[in-house]
């Protein structure tokens, strides 16, 4: 009569490793806690406001017609368009910028033919 030795397969010991690992969980004790407790909330209002966002809306108020004339004369006295196109938009801090030099015809579409 001759006995042969089988190795173990992993999969044979895998159901009793899990066995043995769920019940040292089981035994261990609670970690006590690390934080502190949380304070009391506070009373929530009886009475609940809402405000709409749209309480303060200005509705769109046409402005009254003038003349086109009296509107060109005081684009004129101000000096023009190009002081408007000068004007910076509310909000935006003047900066000390000098006017750029004119490109070459060639620089607007990357560069020229060599």
């Amino acid at each position: 009569m001759s006995t042969t030795n089988h190795p173990v397969a992993v999969k044979d010991l895998l159901p009793w490793a899990l066995v043995l690992l769920a019940g040292t969980a089981a035994a261990q004790s609670p970690a006590a806690p690390t934080q502190p407790a949380m304070p009391a909330m506070p009373a929530m209002p009886t009475r609940l406001q809402y405000t709409s966002t749209l309480s303060g809306y200005q509705a769109y108020a046409d402005e009254p017609v003038q003349s086109w004339r009296e509107a060109n004369d005081r684009v004129g006295r101000i000096g023009g368009w190009k002081v408007y196109a000068k004007e910076k938009p509310p909000g935006v801090a003047p900066t000390a910028e000098t006017p750029a030099a004119p490109l070459p015809h060639g620089a607007h579409h990357g560069g020229g033919k060599p």
